[in-house]
């Protein structure tokens, strides 16, 4: 039964009730049946007109019940888009806004799940490629050791390079990969210790003094003198800055220079790493701490990276409260950089 016939038939009810105990009240004070007649047909075009004035003011109430009726059905039909009228008495106005409220909230949790299936079918597809491709070098590398293709010393030891320099890959993919399951999970320790700027700066160029020599580059530091400790977790932090060393040396021309900044900035301390390489695209600026995104992805594919790098880096600078952004030009090389908080939150 639908509200507007029970509402009639309240009032109907009402009526009735009304009338019968006028009844009973004019009968116990003798009036005659004329009077009582008159009076009988008075109280039955009160309680019409009364119905009559309940149908038509009960007509936007049904409009709002019917449209949020409408609404829920198209919501439990997977349509999260939609809304209801917040006009009307203060009750149909905070109907609609609650329901309102809702559809927002379901149709904000509906769109995270269908970015979550389509990273998550991007995911397995870029994983795939980016493993089936060392696999598949290793293996046939070890296939041509195994039918005896190979035949002097030399040649056999670089094609034992070639599996051990792409076992490499693949094991600095799959722990990538572990990396951000952790992330993801919110599984990542964060036990911060308090670190000097200049000895984690020259604890990561040690790592690359043979990289330098190798790829003819030369780096330069500049540190401002008296940068205090910051908090962080250091083998994070070293991961962050070898990535973006990394990758500096990797885009670097022979000869150039890199340049590692580090430098107070209010209540942080802002690291810095400039090439002299050919710069970055600026549609690629935007995507570039994406997830598998590589720029200039014909290059990128030569150099072996897996485009998860730089994401991870920017998901251990955001653990610390950080900030991580990109400055470059086309043909002016590239500028990456991230600040650490000198205080963490709940020191």
């Amino acid at each position: 039964m639908k509200i507007r016939t029970l509402l009639i038939l309240a009032n109907f009810l009402s009526t009735l009730l009304i009338l019968m105990f006028l009844l009973i009240s004019f009968v116990q004070m003798s009036i005659p049946n004329e009077s009582i007649l008159i009076l009988t047909i008075i109280t039955f075009a009160a309680g019409s007109i009364s119905a009559l004035a309940h149908f038509f003011l009960t007509g936007p109430l049904m409009k709002a019940v019917n449209q949020v009726k409408s609404e829920s059905k198209k919501m439990s039909e997977g349509q999260f888009a939609v809304r209801v009228s917040e006009k009307g008495p203060a009750e149909i106005k905070e109907l609609g806004s609650h329901f309102n409220e809702m559809a927002k909230k379901l149709d904000h949790m509906f769109q995270e799940v269908k970015r979550s299936e389509a990273y998550k079918t991007e995911l397995i597809a870029n994983v795939s490629h980016d493993l089936r491709t060392p696999i598949a070098s290793i293996l046939s590398y070890v296939e041509a050791l195994q039918d005896g293709v190979v035949k002097s010393e030399q040649e056999r030891n670089e094609y034992l390079e070639t599996i051990k320099k792409e076992s490499n890959r693949l094991s600095k993919l799959i722990q990538e990969l572990f990396e951000l399951s952790q992330l993801d999970s919110k599984q990542i320790p964060f036990r911060p210790e308090t670190v000097h700027a200049d000895q984690l700066v020259l604890d990561v160029l040690q790592q690359f003094e043979l990289i330098f020599k190798e790829k003819q580059v030369q780096p330069e530091v500049l540190m401002e003198n008296g940068i205090p400790a910051v908090p962080i977790v250091r083998d994070q932090i070293m991961r962050v800055l070898s990535n973006l060393i990394q990758n500096a040396v990797a885009h670097s021309p022979v000869g150039s220079v890199i340049l590692l900044r580090v430098k107070q900035a209010d209540q942080s301390v802002l690291f810095s790493v400039k090439d002299q390489g050919q710069g970055i695209t600026l549609s690629d600026q935007k995507r570039i701490f994406e997830r598998f995104y590589r720029a200039e992805k014909s290059r990128n594919k030569a150099l072996g990276g897996s485009g998860l790098g730089l994401a991870i880096a920017k998901e251990f600078i955001a653990l610390h409260h950080g900030e991580m952004g990109v400055r470059s030009e086309e043909g002016k090389g590239s500028e990456f950089w991230f600040s650490l908080p000198l205080k963490q939150k709940g020191e």
